[in-house]
């Protein structure tokens, strides 16, 4: 027993540093923006700077994609700049859309993060740990992932489209200005003259790594919350696996199994959290993604330069892995709820008392139930969907090719 008592305070020891390993890129992209919550009581300064970087983000994506919405709608210019404002204009708009979804559910995701917080702190064995670390080093890889491929992605884009200045002439004088990522609304403000073309120039990149943020701390969050729900599953069904000792007294069986239960019961609750945030993102995602790769095809398709197709496949490739990332996290968490299910049957329970069996059942029978992430709880986050939100495009970009080209 004494052995047992150290290893337990060995391994609890290292839960605030475990705990920040599973957080910590999340919190790098989300905090200068004014979204990373605070689990302990701050000062009025701390909120009040909280507030103000809210709204100088709402501000910056704003003023991006709402100039842009109506040139599309209201600017005398040809179809083809129009549909090169559509793709542009949409991603900044799924960050607004997400920027807002992780404002409302600020007081969720803290209870997700004190959940995480006391399950590091409740590891009772030394596999259990390291079963954990395994599914947080995956979370983590997530978020630097997705980070890596949307900046380089956006930010090409962004640098060279900035860097083809188209010439124009006003009178018998010849001006050139940076093209604009987002095209903005002539009406509006003249964004033709330096320094005003500059400076929106400026704001749309500074709005850009807000966007870029913002889907990075949505995807890096699902990630971390998602790959610590299955670390708890394993840690369930690793327990299940000693539930039944081969030379061992079974007098604790019971207690045992009621711990299983109870973690098992505490990790589903978990999920459900998961979605209550996630589900809103998840469904801005799908829309917004095939949306943006049906633009990309049709961008990639009709581009003539080099450069810029360069930069329309980087930024195809990074929207692919983005919504893969939410399927793939979706598929996850549904398998590996099921599979709690399947190894509690494979168990030897012809071993356990017969009460202690016969509470297995509850058990099989819950894990059997469908825990899915879904989109706006209508369409179940899935691979499945991965390969719809694919065939989607490819229908759309028809389409769109046919009454065009």
């Amino acid at each position: 027993m004494a052995k047992v008592s150290r290893e337990v305070l060995a391994n609890n020891v290292h839960y605030a540093k475990d705990y920040n390993y599973s957080l910590q890129v999340n919190r790098w992209f989300l905090k200068p923006i004014g979204i990373w919550p605070n689990l302990s009581e701050t000062d009025r300064a701390s909120k009040i700077l909280s507030k103000l970087l809210n709204i100088a983000c709402h501000s910056l994506m704003v003023f991006t994609f709402a100039p842009s919405m109506l040139y599309i709608l209201f600017e005398d210019t040809s179809m083809y700049a129009r549909l090169q404002a559509i793709g542009p204009m949409s991603h900044w708009l799924m960050g607004e859309l997400n920027y807002c979804s992780l404002s409302f559910r600020t007081k969720d995701i803290v209870r997700c993060m004190r959940h995480v917080e006391t399950d590091w702190k409740t590891i009772e064995r030394p596999n259990d740990r390291q079963l954990m670390l395994k599914n947080a080093k995956v979370g983590r890889s997530i978020a630097i992932v997705v980070a890596i491929c949307m900046n380089i992605g956006i930010f090409s884009y962004n640098l060279v489209t900035g860097f083809q200045k188209p010439d124009f002439r006003v009178a018998n004088d010849s001006n050139s200005m940076l093209r604009l990522p987002c095209p903005f609304y002539s009406n509006l403000m003249d964004v033709s003259r330096s320094p005003t073309n500059e400076i929106v120039y400026f704001l749309q990149i500074l709005s850009g790594f807000i966007v870029n943020s913002v889907t990075v701390g949505a995807c890096g969050l699902a990630g971390v919350f998602a790959m610590h729900a299955c670390g708890q599953l394993n840690v369930v069904m690793s327990q299940l696996d000693s539930l039944v000792e081969p030379y061992g007294d079974q007098t604790f069986a019971q207690k045992r199994l009621t711990s299983i239960v109870k973690r098992h019961l505490r990790a589903l609750n978990f999920v459900w959290y998961i979605e209550k945030i996630m589900h809103l993102i998840c469904l801005v995602e799908l829309l917004g993604c095939t949306l943006n790769i049906c633009m990309l095809e049709y961008y990639i398709l009709t581009e003539k330069t080099i450069k810029r197709t360069a930069t329309y496949v980087i930024i195809y490739v990074s929207m692919i892995f983005n919504i893969f990332i939410f399927c793939y996290i979706g598929e996850k968490l549904t398998v590996q709820c099921r599979q709690v299910g399947e190894k509690a049957y494979m168990t030897q329970w012809y071993r356990l008392p017969y009460k202690t069996a016969a509470g297995l059942i509850l058990l099989i029978s819950r894990s059997g139930m469908v825990t899915s992430i879904t989109a706006g709880k209508l369409l179940p986050i899935s691979i499945a969907t991965f390969g719809d939100v694919f065939k989607t495009s490819f229908v759309y970009f028809d389409m769109l090719r046919r009454l065009t080209m």
